[in-house]
Parts: C-alpha cells; structure tokens; sequence
C-alpha cells in the first residue's frame, strides 16, 4: 500500500512539474538571438536550396487542432493568418493561456520574432509593425539536412514517418533540443507545418515522463 501511495505522490509531483514548465515557457519569450545568429540567418553565406518556407504553415485563415496527451495544457488550437509575404502570426490557445506568435521568412529560415501572452480576440499587428520586430530564434532553418544544428535544435531526420492517427505524414523534419532532463522533439510536414510535439522528461524511475501534442484537423 505505502509502495502504491508513493507512485502516485510520484506522478502528481511529475506532472505538476511539467504543467508549470509549459506555461511558464509559453508565457515567456525566448531570449533573443545573438547578433551572429542573426547575421547568419538574414545573411546566408553558402546556396541555400530553393525551399518555400512559407509551405511550413498551415494555410492562411485556417485553425489547427492538436489533440494532447501527458498534460492537460498539451491539447491546443492553432490559428495562422498571413499577415504579408515575409510575416505569419499564430494563435496559440491551450486552455490556460493564449499566445500570439509573429514569424518572419527570412532567405534562409523561419524566425519567431514577437511572442506574448495576450486576450482571447487579440489584434494582429500589421505588417509595418512586424517589420520592426527583432529576431527571437530561429524556428526551422535551411539548409534541410540530417546534422544541421541552430539554437539548440538539431535536425535528426528529413524523411521521417509521422502517423498522427487521422493522416500518415512522409518526408518529415524531425528536429531534437535538449536541456536539462528533457527532451524536445518537433515534426514538420512541407504543406502543413508543425504535426507534432512531444516533451519527455528523465525521472528517477525507469519510464520516463512524456507529454505530446499531435495534430488531429485543419478546418
């Protein structure tokens, strides 16, 4: 019984642990990109391939909703409007909290440059006042190949097989960071963008602790 009660004291812990580091980390801004990242980005030294990086989105005024397991701010829609040729924004709402997300397409990658926690009908900035925002981080960035490292993540596939279980996704970007005791894999379909998000925390015992977030529709 005392062997029961200690498990169970367990997950509590893990899983109040993982829901604060969720929020925590969506409410938050990354810190900003150094200024040699940032001249890497927007000027690519070396051919980058002909890539429409704006392919990594779901289409414009659309709404994706991702089915979550592990956590209960791991289920959230994802509403993508193009604000112009160069600049998407995204909102993000869990449940918990509503995250606007502006992204710039730069000649070489996707970069997040504005990130806020904001109301449930938030106003999408225009394009003269995302121009001015500065870069964050690096999203996903060229050239596509297997080993390709930016800002902690690291390309570990560009022909994955994803099964979402509504749509099995082929050619996929699958890309690693890691810190601390977790793990974070994301899965980019070319036509779609993000399907996949999937969290997994060390713990003491044997099994690890996952949180996942998979794309289930597009409407």
């Amino acid at each position: 019984m005392r062997n029961l009660l200690f498990v169970l004291s367990l997950t509590i812990l893990f899983v109040g642990c993982t829901t604060n580091k969720v929020t925590e980390q969506q409410v938050n801004s990354s810190k900003p990109t150094t200024t040699e990242e940032v001249s890497k980005i927007e000027n690519p030294t070396e051919q980058r391939p002909d890539e429409n990086l704006a392919s990594f989105f779901p289409p414009d005024g659309s709404t994706a909703y991702f089915v979550g397991e592990g956590n209960e701010f791991a289920s959230f829609s994802l509403q993508t409007t193009f604000i112009d040729d160069t600049h998407i924004a995204q909102i993000e709402d869990n449940g918990g909290v509503t995250i606007l997300k502006v992204y710039r397409l730069t000649d070489s990658a996707i970069v997040l440059v504005s990130k806020e926690a904001v109301d449930s009908t938030p106003l999408i900035p225009t394009a003269q006042e995302a121009a001015s925002f500065s870069i964050i981080e690096p999203i996903l960035q060229q050239p596509f190949e297997v080993g390709n490292s930016f800002a902690g993540w690291t390309i570990q596939s560009t022909t994955a097989t994803v099964d979402t279980g509504t749509t099995v996704y082929h050619d996929v970007i699958q890309l690693t960071r890691s810190e601390d005791t977790m793990t974070t894999q994301k899965y980019f379909a070319k036509g779609i963008g993000l399907i996949r998000i999937e969290d997994t925390m060390k713990t003491d015992n044997e099994k690890p602790f996952v949180v996942t977030s998979t794309l289930q529709t597009i409407e």
